[in-house]
């Protein structure tokens, strides 16, 4: 979950962006830190002045080698949603 890391500062942020900016409209704004690998686009935050400094990848060699070597083809690991795109309505 690398890609979907969010730091309790980034946290901050991006709440005291949201409930300062002077006008929001309709935008769809990923709550993450600044990571290197990610799921989404997440710069249409910077028109409410979200602007993350922290990221996951400190993190990344510790994560790594405690974690087992994954088939790089699975579906699970492919898409976004993880085993949950890989199950059916009654597993």
């Amino acid at each position: 979950m690398l890609a979907t890391w969010l730091s309790f500062d980034d946290l901050e942020r991006l709440v005291v962006a949201s409930l300062t900016a002077p006008a929001v409209g309709h935008s769809v704004i990923y709550g993450m830190s600044d990571n290197a690998t990610t799921w989404w686009d997440n710069t249409p935050a910077r028109h409410i002045g979200y602007r993350p400094r922290d990221s996951s990848e400190p993190f990344r060699a510790e994560r790594e080698a405690h974690q087992p070597r994954l088939d790089p083809n699975d579906p699970a690991l492919i898409y976004q949603g993880g085993g949950f795109v890989t199950r059916g309505p009654f597993d």
